[in-house]
């Protein structure tokens, strides 16, 4: 895919320009008839604050509905930040997907699409797909940089994570890892070999955006430590790419260090446990917990046979545990947990 390419355009439309200097409140608005509105419309908010030259960040939040923390920051963003504090632009989406948001779930009651894999959309899709071909087309060309905010919604639990893969253009990798790490979470994840297809992300580095996500805690909830995380990683990363004066203002500006440490992990295939059946995972680790290979994970016990021992589970590779899942009923094939592995930007980067 390339910026140039043609393709057929879906119904969803901008009401306002993107290009107007100053701060501009608007919307990407699609029809959609339903039975209490004939000609109704999902309505998805965009605040444009425009200071002059320099790059455009594309900062979005509620890709999936049971997921906080960017909603909130990128809303106190919105509200915060006036264009004299931006050299460039910002395009802020706060909830990208309301129908979903506003029922608390990661899929859209309206179709059941999930938002995150329907990238970059289809014109004769569902409603769900449509908000992702009026992202990919009307917002994403004109981007320098994405910022895509999640977190393990109501079924993970993530430690805090900037949250990444790398495209196989080195000289792309190099900035978008130089931006995960500027973030500067406790822990920035990579993934080498990504499974999930049709995410912003991976549509955006498609075409040359540098660009990240986060995964910022979840259990269906936000914390103090996790909004905090976001907003000072915002922050910072902003301030990375150029587009935050130094005279930037806000109530977290003051108090937002220009730096943070954090540990640089991979994650690959060995990294995931998944149940092999239905029952109930009884872990053996807490987030943040260093594991070895053939260690017990936990244990798998099935509620309709007590009489059965429950099974244990083992980790197939050492790593240090990131997330694990929330319900304690699993069912084949979901995530129990998953860890990374500790690593060098030259080894992710150049395969060393």
């Amino acid at each position: 895919m390339s910026r140039s390419e043609a393709t057929q355009p879906g119904p969803a439309r901008l009401d306002i320009p993107l290009d107007r200097p100053g701060r501009t409140v608007g919307a990407l608005r699609l029809p959609w008839s339903h039975d209490r509105s004939a000609y109704g419309q999902i309505v998805i908010p965009v605040i444009v604050i425009n200071g002059g030259p320099g790059p455009t960040v594309l900062c979005t939040g509620g890709v999936h509905g049971d997921e906080y923390e960017g909603p909130i920051v990128l809303g106190a963003l919105a509200r915060e930040l006036v264009p004299e504090d931006i050299k460039g632009r910002l395009i802020i989406m706060p909830t990208a997907n309301p129908p979903a948001a506003l029922a608390s779930r990661r899929t859209s009651p309206i179709d059941g699409g999930n938002l995150a894999r329907l990238f970059p959309g289809e014109a004769s899709g569902g409603p769900t797909s449509q908000i992702a071909e009026g992202i990919t087309r009307l917002l994403l060309p004109g981007a320098d940089y994405l910022l895509d905010f999640h977190s393990g919604g109501g079924t993970l639990d993530y430690l805090p994570c900037a949250f990444g893969r790398l495209p196989a253009d080195k000289a792309l990798a190099a900035r978008v890892l130089d931006l995960l790490v500027a973030f500067g979470a406790p822990v920035t994840a990579v993934v080498k070999r990504p499974e999930a297809k049709g995410t912003l992300v991976a549509t955006a580095l498609d075409l040359g955006v540098v660009a990240m996500a986060t995964e910022l805690g979840g259990s269906g909830g936000v914390t103090r430590q996790t909004v905090a995380i976001a907003a000072a990683g915002l922050r910072r990363a902003l301030a990375h790419v150029g587009v935050l004066t130094d005279s930037a203002s806000g109530p977290a500006s003051a108090s937002t260090p220009t730096s943070a440490s954090t540990r640089l992990l991979a994650v690959g295939g060995e990294h995931f446990l998944r149940s092999p059946g239905r029952g109930l995972f009884a872990p053996a680790f807490m987030l943040g917990d260093a594991v070895a290979a053939g260690d017990v994970a936990g244990w798998l016990s099935d509620p309709e046979r007590p009489e059965r021992t429950p099974e244990p589970l083992h980790y197939a590779a050492d790593g240090l545990v990131i997330c694990r899942r929330v319900p304690t009923l699993a069912e084949p094939g979901d995530v129990l947990v998953h860890m990374g592995e500790d690593t060098t930007p030259d080894a992710l980067i150049n395969g060393s």
